[in-house]
Order: C-alpha cells, then structure tokens, then sequence
C-alpha cells in the first residue's frame, strides 16, 4: 500500500495532539474518487472533534485525519463514476471525513454524489472554503428555518442563483435542495 503525508491526531486535546506523518494512501471504490488536495479549509467542527468535544456524538476511530472540506484535481476514479475524469478540478465535502478519513492530508476519497467540478472563476483555497459553509446556510434557511420552495419566493431564487453562480455547479446530492 502507497504512503501519503497527513495530519493525524492520535489523541483528543489541544493543537499540540496535531502530527505530521505518513499515512496509508485511500483507494477509491465503486463510485468513489480519489482527489489530490490542493485546498482543505479548518472549520469549528475540526477543533471541536480534535479536542473531544463531539466524541459522544460521533465518534472518530484514532487516530483520524479532520478536515470536511476539499478542492483539489481527480487522481483516480473507481468503477461506476461516469460524471468525472481524472485531471478534473473539483470540490467536495467527503462523507468519509465522519470515519476518520478527512481533507488534512495528499489524497481523500469522496463518493461521486459529493462532489461538483470546481468553478473556473475562482482558485482551489476558495473552492475549499465553500461546502461546510454553503450547508451550514443552507440547514439554517430550510432545514431548521423552514424556507420551503415556492413559486414566487425571492429567497430561493436567490439562494438559487447564488449557489448556481458561485459554486459553478450544484453538487448532485444539493440538486433539488439549492
């Protein structure tokens, strides 16, 4: 099996748990694509996991590599990807961060369905800043605000435009949700 360097945390606890090291190198699977990170972005659900905080509510195997968001290029597709090559630009927010299995490393996995081809208007540092926050909104206005969709709604033609004109491309597992 191939090495990759990763950020690992063995134990919970502060920035000091953080380490540099090798790392088994992720294959993808059926569906699944192996993307070589060029951006990964830190967000509040990264220290509060690394620190313990989230530990009852799921729990990491350790160590773990954190990170939930990603930009980077297609290394390899595995069998039954149809909608991306390798060389694609993408972005993407990978189920398989909740396994311990995150964006703070060379290589990531993200199934199909969760990632978007990476809009040429804007570099991979910002293409990795936009899914954990783009959900977050989204959870709030509709999940927990109770936005529905509807005929006439300023909101969501809006919120329509901004994700079709910032993000470039909908994620397939936000279609029908943005």
């Amino acid at each position: 099996m191939e090495n990759m360097k990763a950020v690992q945390v063995h134990n919970y606890g502060g920035p000091e748990v953080l380490r540099f090291e090798d790392a088994p190198r992720p294959t993808p699977g059926s569906g699944e694509l192996l993307i070589r990170v060029h951006a990964a972005s830190v967000n509040a659900i990264d220290w509060k996991a690394r620190a313990g905080y989230l530990k009852d509510v799921f729990p990491l195997p350790l160590p773990y590599i954190p990170g939930w968001d990603v930009s980077g290029v297609v290394e390899a597709v595995g069998p039954g990807v149809t909608q991306f090559k390798k060389g694609d630009e993408v972005y993407a927010r990978p189920s398989a961060a909740i396994n311990g299995k995150g964006t703070y490393a060379d290589y990531v996995v993200a199934k199909e369905s969760e990632a978007a081809l990476k809009p040429k208007s804007i570099d991979h540092v910002h293409a990795a800043a936009m899914p954990v926050v783009a959900l977050t909104a989204w959870q709030a206005l509709f999940d927990q605000g109770g936005l529905t969709k509807r005929p006439g709604l300023r909101t969501w033609s809006t919120m329509w435009t901004w994700c079709s004109t910032r993000w470039g491309a909908i994620p397939r597992s936000a279609r029908g949700r943005c």
